[in-house]
């Protein structure tokens, strides 16, 4: 029986370094779709000037966004977080990419939630306590209108001259919960000079050497700030947040997305032609 455990723990350890290996090959994978789903550029958004700040604490995260157009004038805006981050959460990620293309028809984006909702929460996340927070947006460029739901997500921040305002006048429960989930649209009109401010908890919830966190109102207080560019804002955020944990390393996912409104197009209609102009 002795001299049969060498062989045993040698067969072990090769076990072992399969499997790690197989995991390893399975978490390059899920990197390789990750990076697939997620935009790799930020795409020329009429009427808006966006800035994206994304980062994941073990390279494979749990945070979502996506911008996309979804018909003509109209685009979809998503940002979602996974519970947790790694690569479990990345793997619910490919689940989550289905929100921006279903951001469709009147009733979009409550019905984008309730339709991606409903595998999740009867399926794929069921019994797992695993949970999904998300905010969506429908963009229409041409009327500078902006329709949205939410479901768990921490409230974006519209920020009008001075004045920080949280969009919270909706959310429903986050995704994969309760298939019976119900969410609701609310309805904004944007301004020149408007800027919306999107992102995941990683931003708020980053802590101090003290164990305090960020939090809401320090975000707040930062935005009202004068910039003259979304890249500008998107720094402040970010620089903030770097400062406040003195540099440390984040132990959760970042996803910040600003958008600043820009003078809404109008057609002129000159001739056989029509031109556009900034309304004024």
């Amino acid at each position: 029986m002795k001299s049969r455990r060498p062989s045993q723990v040698r067969q072990l350890s090769d076990e072992l370094r399969q499997a790690r290996a197989e995991l390893d090959r399975y978490g390059a994978l899920l990197l390789t779709i990750q990076k697939s789903i997620l935009p790799q550029r930020l795409p020329a958004v009429p009427g808006l000037e966006l800035a994206l700040h994304s980062a994941q604490v073990d390279g494979a995260g749990g945070d979502f966004y996506d911008v996309r157009p979804v018909g003509p004038n109209r685009w979809a805006i998503v940002i979602a977080d996974v519970s947790g981050h790694g690569l479990a959460a990345t793997a619910i990620l490919i689940l989550i990419h289905a929100l921006g293309s279903a951001v469709q028809g009147e009733q979009a984006p409550r019905a984008a939630l309730a339709l991606v909702n409903d595998p999740l929460a009867t399926r794929y996340l069921a019994n797992t306590g695993k949970f999904v927070t998300a905010f969506v947006a429908l963009y229409d460029s041409q009327a500078q209108v902006l329709t949205y739901a939410a479901a768990g997500h921490p409230p974006p921040r519209l920020v009008r001259q001075t004045e920080v305002r949280r969009l919270d006048a909706v959310s429903g429960l986050p995704l994969g919960i309760d298939k019976t989930s119900e969410y609701r649209n609310e309805t904004l009109q944007l301004q020149a000079g408007d800027r919306l401010v999107l992102f995941t908890d990683g931003i708020t919830e980053s802590a101090n050497t003290a164990h305090g966190l960020f939090g809401d109102e320090r975000l707040d207080s930062i935005l009202t700030a004068p910039v003259g560019s979304a890249a500008e804002l998107l720094k402040q955020v970010v620089d903030s947040v770097r400062t406040f944990r003195a540099r440390r390393p984040a132990t959760d996912d970042e996803t910040c997305l600003v958008a600043l409104v820009k003078p809404a197009l109008c057609p002129l209609l000159s001739g056989p032609k029509s031109e556009e102009v900034r309304c004024t």
